[in-house]
């Protein structure tokens, strides 16, 4: 148990003289002298879907500042698919609208503010207002559209379909199909290269990947990659697309000039889903094994270093490590462990775990999440809780008195309870600095935004 530093009363006032000296740092920051910086915890809370709204999905919409969550219902559940609209800056469900059978990936139409989102049993594609939260469309696609992506130079849509084995192409402007280009066997993943303005679309069934070219609409290439391609991602630092192997264990890595593969690198059983780190350039490959819980229970993570084309490291993970974010508010990878229901933080420039977040009693079964950077938030897709994680990046704090707010009562009423509040494990003087941290930086928000 953390005892109490001093007496009640000049625990108090001790308590209010650190926060007064904490009010200084921060006006400190404000008038532009320079401090030492402190990596802060993480702070977690979560937003309730309507049931049986079941999370699969996530995209976060940077002009809107609003999350969209895919709900698909579980098995034996009533049949009510949805999407969530949620308010970035307030964590408040702002409203959820019927869509068709197995909403399942999203993209952002940056120039338009639409979200479209792949209806994969009903073989559409419904486009809503990122403004106004309506349906504007209804597109009619392929056979099982799985994932989409946005080409931000021509304002298109693809979407790889993944049982006629071809992509549409939708007009950003009008919503019209204006192409259909036949790919491979089992499109399943997809992703844009805004530099050379190309789409990549690994197809499963066929062990390659289809390049096609953003202007003309037309396959520029086709390039044999490893066993069951399962997961796609570019590199913006130099301008390569890395393919997941799921059968090989490799990953093929694709120059974007060339559209030649420059190296095949070897990882660990099953990689699948990838992360970008832009601190020191490197990829993340989470490494599953089979599909499923305990297979194995704990997994691995390959850090490609983005120079060398080598791995640089193996990080080992919870029971199916399954989506990444890379958080700029505090410079650290996030992923979601599927069957250990964690998250795991990771310092993005040692690459070195510092912490796992427990989303809860399981059984939980995260299975996506999105980063919204405006306020610093990671957001976690709970299938099996029916709920949406809320990671706060770089602070933490805990209502400790329970009155509905965190503020100095909190520090003084922790000095004298036992209380984990940067969720390390132990519950000891750190928690207070966090804590005292937490009231600091929401003096600087509150005085730049002109409320203090």
């Amino acid at each position: 148990m953390i005892q109490p530093r001093t007496g009640p009363i000049q625990a108090r006032t001790a308590a209010r003289s650190t926060y007064l000296v904490l009010r200084q740092v921060a006006l400190a920051i404000l008038f532009g002298i320079v401090l030492p910086t402190t990596a802060l915890a993480q702070d977690l809370r979560f937003i309730p879907l309507p049931p049986p709204a079941s999370p699969r999905d996530l995209l976060y919409n940077p002009i809107s500042n609003k999350v969209y969550t895919a709900n698909t219902p579980q098995t034996g559940a009533p049949s009510a698919e949805s999407v969530t609209i949620i308010n970035g800056a307030t964590s408040t469900v702002i409203t959820t609208l019927p869509v068709a059978a197995g909403p399942r990936d999203f993209c952002h139409n940056t120039q338009n503010n639409k979200v479209y989102v792949a209806n994969y049993f009903a073989d559409s594609v419904t486009v809503i207002d990122g403004v106004t939260d309506q349906i504007l469309a209804v597109i009619p696609l392929g056979d099982g559209p799985r994932a989409l992506a946005y080409n931000s130079q021509n304002n298109r849509i693809y979407c790889a379909n993944e049982f006629s084995g071809n992509v549409t192409i939708i007009d950003g402007v009008t919503n019209a199909v204006i192409a259909t280009v036949p790919v491979g066997s089992t499109p399943r993943v997809i992703c844009y290269n805004p530099i050379s303005n190309k789409v990549y679309v690994p197809n499963a069934g066929s062990q390659t990947v289809s390049i096609i070219n953003g202007s003309t609409n037309t396959v520029l290439a086709t390039v044999p990659v490893g066993n069951v391609p399962r997961g796609i991602l570019f590199n913006p630092q130099n301008n390569r697309v890395y393919c997941s192997n799921y059968g090989s264990d490799t990953v093929s890595i694709i120059d974007g000039v060339t559209n030649a593969v420059i190296a095949t690198v070897p990882v660990g059983d099953g990689p699948t889903a990838m992360g970008h780190n832009p601190v020191g350039n490197k990829v993340y490959v989470s490494n599953v094994g089979a599909p499923g819980p305990n297979t194995p229970a704990a997994c691995t993570v390959s850090v490609i270093s983005g120079d060398t084309n080598a791995v640089v490291k193996t990080l080992t993970a919870g029971d199916e490590p399954t989506a990444f974010v890379f958080s700029s508010n505090d410079n650290t990878m996030y992923w979601i462990n599927e069957w250990s229901h964690t998250v795991a933080v990771v310092d993005a420039a040692t690459d070195v775990q510092v912490r796992t977040i427990a989303l809860g009693t399981p059984p939980i079964q995260p299975v996506d999440m999105c980063y919204n950077p405006i306020n610093g938030i990671v957001y976690t897709a709970n299938r099996l809780t029916l709920n949406i994680g809320v990671i706060t990046t770089g602070a933490s704090a805990v209502d400790v008195d329970g009155n509905g707010v965190i503020d100095i009562d909190d520090l003084y009423r922790l000095n004298q309870q036992t209380i984990d509040v940067n969720a390390d494990g132990v519950a000891n003087a750190e928690d207070i600095s966090s804590l005292e941290r937490y009231l600091c930086r929401n003096e600087v928000a509150d005085m730049t935004a002109g409320r203090r």
